[in-house]
C-alpha cells in the first residue's frame, strides 16, 4: 500500500487562489470557444442543468463566467449538433462528456427497476417505440394520452411520464430542445454502438465518483456535501472508505488549511497548482452561476472565502434576505458581493436590478462585467434600478 501524501498547513489565500486557477476563475481566462467549453466540461466531469433563465441558465452562466467569447448557441452545437455532449444525470440533471455515458450505468440499471407509475409506462411505451420506428425524434405533444400521471415533481401528462422514464432509463437520449421542449430519438440512432453500460463494484463505483466531484470542486473534504449528490448509497461509512482508498491510491492528496480543523483532499493531478498557486494580477470580475461547480459544497466556500451564499430561489419572498434569483460576484480572489441582474427579454434590456457590497470593489472592472454579461444575454441596452449600489454595512462605497 502506499503511503498517503500529506502537504504542510497552507493559508486560506493560497487556496482561495489554487480554486479560482483551476476554475480559470484568475487571470486571464485560459478557456476559449467550443474547444474551450469542452475542455472545462473533461476538467470538472459535469456541469449542472437548470431550465429557469433570469439571466441565462445555470449552465450557460457557468460557462460564460469561464469561456473567454462563449455564446449560448456553442453550447446548444455541443449537445445536439456535434454530439461531444449530452443531458444525462451526474449531480443530478446535468451536461456532461458523451464519452462518459457507460460511467452512468448504475443509474440506468436502478431505473429500470424502479420508477414512479411505472404502470402507465409499460403501458404505453411500445407506442412511443412504434412512433420512432418512423420519425427522427418526438416530443410529448406528439402522442396524444390525455391522462395524467404520478410524476417526480407534480402530475404529469401521461406522454411526459413515458418519454421522461426512457430516458432516464436510457432508451432515448434528448435529441434536441425548443425553448424548455425536449425532443427524444432512440439512443442507438443517435449515438454510436460503444457507449455500452458497465458493470462496477461498489467500491469502483464510490472511488469514480468520490474522485469525479474532487475534480469537479478542486477540493473538498470528508464530510457530508452537496457535492456528492447523484453518488448512488455514498452513505457516511461508504465515504469515508472511499477517501481512504483515494488516500492511499495517491489519487488524491490530504491538505491542511489554516484555521480549519477539518482536513481536505485535492487531485493529484493538481498538486504542482496547489503548491505555487499564480498571484492576482490582473483585475477581473465574474457572476457566477446558483448551482456553480465552485459553489457546490457552500460550507467549504464559507470556511475558505469567508462569504456565505444560499440560493433563496425555493424560499418564500418574506423570508428571502437577498432575492429570488442572486449571483455571487468575484472578483479577483474574493467574493466581493452579490448581483440581482434581470434579463428583460422584450425590451431586450438587461436590469441591474441591486448589487449587494460586502467587501472594496474596483466598480471600473465591475461594469465592464456587466456589459459582457449583456452582451452574453444579447441585450440591447443596460438600465440600473435606481439605489442599486447597497453599500457595505459600514456606509462607505468600497469602491477604487
Amino acid at each position: 500500500m502506499n503511503s498517503v501524501i500529506k502537504l504542510e498547513i497552507q493559508s486560506r489565500e493560497n487556496v482561495r487562489r489554487y480554486l479560482l486557477a483551476y476554475h480559470g476563475l484568475l487571470n486571464e481566462p485560459i478557456f476559449d470557444g467550443k474547444i474551450g467549453i469542452i475542455d472545462f466540461v473533461a476538467k470538472v466531469g459535469c456541469i449542472q442543468f437548470d431550465p429557469i433563465d433570469i439571466c441565462g441558465r445555470n449552465a450557460d452562466l457557468t460557462l460564460q463566467s469561464r469561456v473567454e467569447n462563449y455564446e449560448k448557441t456553442l453550447l446548444e452545437e455541443l449537445l445536439y449538433k456535434d454530439r461531444f455532449l449530452i443531458d444525462y444525470f451526474d449531480k443530478n440533471l446535468s451536461i456532461l462528456r458523451t464519452s462518459d455515458w457507460p460511467l452512468m450505468s448504475r443509474r440506468r440499471e436502478q431505473l429500470r427497476k424502479e420508477s414512479r407509475s411505472s404502470e402507465v409506462v409499460d403501458k404505453h411505451q411500445q407506442r412511443i417505440m412504434d412512433y420512432l420506428s418512423e420519425h427522427d425524434y418526438v416530443c410529448s405533444k406528439d402522442i396524444d394520452l390525455k391522462e395524467r400521471a404520478d410524476w417526480y415533481w407534480s402530475a404529469s401528462s401521461s406522454a411526459r411520464v413515458v418519454l421522461e422514464t426512457l430516458y432516464f432509463r436510457g432508451d432515448l437520449v434528448v435529441h434536441h430542445k425548443k425553448g424548455t421542449i425536449k425532443y427524444y430519438a432512440k439512443r442507438e440512432n443517435v449515438f454510436n454502438d460503444d457507449l455500452f453500460d458497465q458493470s462496477y463494484s461498489d467500491d469502483e463505483h464510490d472511488d469514480l465518483f468520490l474522485l469525479r466531484r474532487i475534480q469537479a470542486v478542486g477540493i473538498l473534504w470528508d464530510k457530508p456535501s452537496d457535492a456528492l449528490l447523484g453518488i448512488m448509497d455514498l452513505k457516511s461509512e461508504r465515504r469515508k472508505n472511499a477517501f481512504k482508498r483515494l488516500l492511499n491510491s495517491q489519487k488524491v492528496v490530504q491538505v491542511q488549511v489554516e484555521e480549519i480543523i477539518q482536513t481536505f483532499v485535492i487531485p493529484t493531478a493538481s498538486l504542482q497548482l496547489f503548491q505555487s498557486p499564480p498571484q492576482v494580477r490582473k483585475v477581473r470580475t465574474e457572476f457566477i452561476a446558483p448551482l456553480d461547480n465552485l459553489l457546490w459544497d457552500r460550507k467549504l466556500i464559507s470556511a475558505i472565502f469567508d462569504f456565505n451564499y444560499k440560493w433563496e430561489i425555493y424560499e418564500p419572498q418574506h423570508r428571502r434576505k437577498f432575492g429570488y434569483y442572486v449571483l455571487p460576484v468575484l472578483q479577483n480572489d474574493a467574493f466581493i458581493g452579490r448581483i440581482e441582474i434581470i434579463n428583460q427579454k422584450k425590451t431586450k434590456t438587461l436590469l441591474v436590478q441591486r448589487f449587494w457590497q460586502e467587501k472594496p470593489i474596483n466598480m471600473e472592472s465591475l461594469k465592464q462585467c456587466i456589459q459582457r454579461f449583456a452582451q452574453f444575454n444579447q441585450t440591447k441596452h443596460i438600465a440600473y434600478a435606481d439605489g442599486w449600489i447597497i453599500p457595505m454595512s459600514d456606509g462607505s462605497s468600497g469602491a477604487h
